[in-house]
């Protein structure tokens, strides 16, 4: 229980009954989630105060006549969620809290009782609030309201939260007051009969909410026939049609919207409207986008239904709307599948050639718009954002038909999310330069890592952006400059992606105030970090760091991280309350808080070692005074290789050499599906790395070892895929020699083995004696649990040299 001197609150508290000896200076009275079962005469009699009663969610069956008696200042009762039928309501009982002005009784009837026969409301008993401006209360399969409801001519808010209807007639409201300004008849999820007058006595309706009613689009927009001409503030008809009720009647899951259907809206000026998640496949020309009074419309919401904006007169609809419309600030075009997701697909057309028909030129007053996952193929659209717009929030994330876009000079965008398109697009084909009071950007899945590949510095245009989020790219490697520009960076989201260490670009980010660095593959932060990390700390009295799903250790090599994160928890310096997992020396899982508890047992041993570390230097001096010719002469050639392979490194990344290939396979013919269904489709279509295969790229009439030893020189690197009947492949013998000698006298990054059915003793010997360059693949059965991990292995293989 919860007190003040001016309300109370025995919520949860299992009461099964009022508690006695209320405190009469009581304001407020809150009795939700209980047991109470009856409501006994003269219980709240000493509550003159009181003005607000809420009796939520208990087993109320009984409420007895003189109950409410002494409730003189009672203006909100709310008794919803309890067992209470019409009969519980008398107007002896009312009369005591007349002046009331919200009553809450909805959720309490028992529909199984009135299946049949109508349901007569209690209009005697509730006619005596004659104050009463919102009522919420059930709505039975057949409704009927006597005429005490005409006394209550204060009422302005009618909400039927819990309901079953099945028939509104003509008459079904003719017994309500006209002054009835919010109607919300929500989740009636019978098949509604409504007949079209139905509404005729609400003829200063202000808001209609239907929201999850299924009464069928034809009936919604048929019940606005007296309404013709009105202005409304919003007309809600999202999801009036469900599957489940057009096998009981006579209309269509599928909807085509026509003239007909639309006419009585088209008249009247509505400033929010939704239609949202109705099947609706399609529209005639006229007929949906087109109002007399578009200027009316404030907000609008297409989403989830199966037509598209962007063929035929449906194009020419969508804008004229959005040219007739100025004053639109918000529009919702998403979950629209038009066809299916081809996550290869990447717009390589160009603006110019875009005439000026497909041209979508949003209004200058739009604010918001979200056209998330819309699935379009067919000819592209350019959506424009005209020079004055001030738009908060564009949200086109996993949006295939903005595959163009371009922004205005002048064009103002405060957030903005490209979740799911290809960065590609972003940064080539979306002209959104410059951004500078860009805010926020969202680039999830993205395929960020090809493009942070090919460019130096992408986030140039967005100097302004507050908060970044590029998680879930497959990001491992950062340009050091990357953030140089972005000066008003406050929060970097970096998660889900492949870093091993913390990227040296974080240390340009002067105004950090929180990076979330968790599921990547960080073993521990290290001391630079640490520093840097306190002196954002210092600099602006808060900084958040998130850690989770890592492969931290705490042995030996990170006991000062260990006890830097004990330390630095701290107000406003933010981690993980419970710690982050970590691996002990022997393999045991921990937490880093339970290692900092108990450091001194686990870390005991750290410094034991220093001195025969001083030992072990001083024989390696003296080795290196003693035995540096002959260990030179030993190892002559090795150490000249090992200095011409950094040379060549260095010379290659400043010359920067090309392949032809990033990649040879070497396969069996028996493995040929699985290269060109499996192998291929991940490392070309996802990966975007270009193969080399014997049966696609080998040419014809040229003698095969030349054709082998060409291949393998101009790739980067080089896949063996190995299985039992390799050792008796004379061709992979001879690729094999050819790969050993491009690996250690050419340009061969990486000699990856992939064994397929075999054990590590069967390896031929021709890869055995290159143990040491090689990277081993087994693979697994392709229902394997681990395939997933096998696959980033070897994308982490290929692309760490690529």
């Amino acid at each position: 229980m919860h007190e003040t001197p001016c309300s109370a609150n025995y919520s949860n508290g299992n009461l099964t009954q009022v508690p006695k000896n209320l405190s009469d200076k009581l304001n407020v009275l809150i009795l939700d989630h209980n047991e109470i079962q009856k409501i006994e005469n003269n219980t709240f009699s000493n509550l003159k105060l009181l003005i607000e009663l809420t009796i939520n969610n208990n087993k109320l069956e009984i409420l007895e006549s003189k109950a409410f008696i002494g409730l003189t200042s009672l203006k909100t009762l709310k008794m919803s969620g309890n067992n209470l039928d019409f009969s519980a309501y008398t107007p002896i009982l009312f009369s005591f809290i007349a002046k009331i002005s919200f009553l809450d009784i909805s959720r309490n009837l028992n529909f199984s009782k009135y299946a049949i026969q109508s349901n007569n409301y209690p209009d005697k008993a509730l006619g005596v609030l004659v104050n009463l401006e919102t009522l919420a209360i059930d709505l039975g399969p057949k409704p009927v309201f006597g005429k005490g409801f005409k006394k209550m001519d204060k009422l302005k808010v009618l909400e039927f939260d819990n309901c079953k209807v099945e028939v509104l007639k003509y008459s079904t409201f003719m017994n309500f007051n006209w002054g009835i300004e919010y109607l919300h008849m929500n989740k009636c999820q019978h098949f509604v009969k409504a007949e079209e007058d139905t509404l005729k006595y609400f003829p200063n309706l202000k808001v209609l909410d239907l929201s999850e009613t299924y009464m069928h689009p034809i009936q919604a927009f048929q019940l606005l026939k007296p309404l013709l001409n009105r202005t409304m503030e919003r007309i809600n008809f999202h999801h009036v049609n469900d599957e489940s009720i057009t096998n009981n009647s006579t209309y269509s899951f599928e909807v085509n919207i026509t003239k007909e259907m639309v006419k009585y809206i088209q008249t009247m000026c509505v400033e929010v409207l939704d239609i949202s998640k109705n099947n609706i496949v399609d529209f005639e020309d006229g007929s949906l986008l087109t109002f007399n009074r578009p200027e009316c419309l404030l907000n609008i919401s297409l989403s989830e239904n199966r037509f598209s904006l962007f063929h035929a007169h449906r194009l020419k609809n969508i804008k004229q709307f959005f040219n007739r419309a100025q004053n639109l600030m918000k529009f919702e075009y998403s979950y629209i599948p038009l066809s299916f997701v081809n996550y290869s697909h990447i717009a390589v057309k160009n603006l110019t050639n875009i005439t000026e028909e497909r041209v979508i030129t949003l209004p200058s007053s739009i604010k918001e718009v979200h056209m998330s996952h819309v699935y379009h193929s067919g000819q592209p659209v350019l959506w424009k954002i005209p020079p004055n717009a001030s738009i908060k929030c564009f949200d086109v994330s996993f949006c295939v038909t903005v595959d163009q876009a371009t922004a205005s000079n002048g064009s103002v965008i405060e957030y903005l999310d490209v979740t799911g398109v290809d960065s590609r697009v972003v940064f080539d084909k979306i002209q959104l330069y410059p951004l500078f009071k860009l805010k926020t950007l969202v680039m999830k899945n993205t395929n960020l890592y090809i493009t942070n590949k090919n460019q130096k510095n992408i986030f140039t245009f967005i100097s302004g952006t507050e908060k970044l989020d590029i998680s879930n790219n497959f990001l491992w490697k950062l340009p050091s400059d990357i953030f140089e520009n972005m000066t008003r960076l406050t929060n970097l989201d970096l998660s889900n992606n492949l870093f091993r260490a913390v990227p040296l670009a974080i240390t340009r980010i002067a105004n950090l105030k929180e990076l979330d660095l968790s599921k990547n593959l960080l073993t521990n932060i290290n001391s630079t970090f640490q520093e840097f990390f306190d002196v954002l700390y210092a600099k602006h009295g808060v900084f958040k760091l998130h850690l989770d799903y890592n492969a931290l250790v705490c042995d030996c090599t990170n006991y000062d991280f260990i006890r830097w994160l004990h330390k630095t928890n701290k107000t406003n310096f933010t981690f993980d309350a419970n710690g982050y997992k970590c691996l002990l020396h022997n393999s045991t899982e921990t937490n880093t808080n339970i290692a900092a508890v108990h450091f001194k047992e686990l870390f005991a041993g750290c410094n034991n070692g220093l001195w025969l570390k001083a030992g072990i230097c001083l024989i390696l001096t003296f080795i290196a005074i003693f035995f540096p010719f002959t260990l030179i002469y030993s190892f002559r050639w090795r150490i000249s290789f090992y200095l011409y392979k950094r040379f060549r490194h260095t010379l290659e990344k400043g010359i920067d050499v090309k392949f032809k290939y990033d990649v040879f396979v070497y396969y069996p013919e028996s493995d040929l599906s699985w290269i060109k269904y499996i192998l291929m489709p991940e490392l070309e279509r996802k990966w975007g790395l270009k193969m080399c295969i014997e049966h696609r790229d080998f040419p014809v009439g040229r003698p095969i070892a030349d054709t082998f030893a060409d291949c393998i020189e101009q790739s980067r690197h080089i896949i063996f895929i190995v299985t039992s009947a390799f050792k008796n492949d004379i061709w992979g013998q001879y690729a094999v020699e050819r790969a050993k000698y491009h690996h250690f006298s050419q340009n061969l990054q990486k000699i990856i083995v992939i064994t397929k059915g075999i054990n590590m003793e069967e390896i031929p010997h021709e890869l055995a004696v290159l143990w040491k360059d090689l990277a081993l693949i087994a693979w697994p059965d392709d229902n394997d649990k681990d395939l997933e991990n096998v696959w980033n292995k070897l994308r982490l293989w290929l692309f760490l040299n690529h």
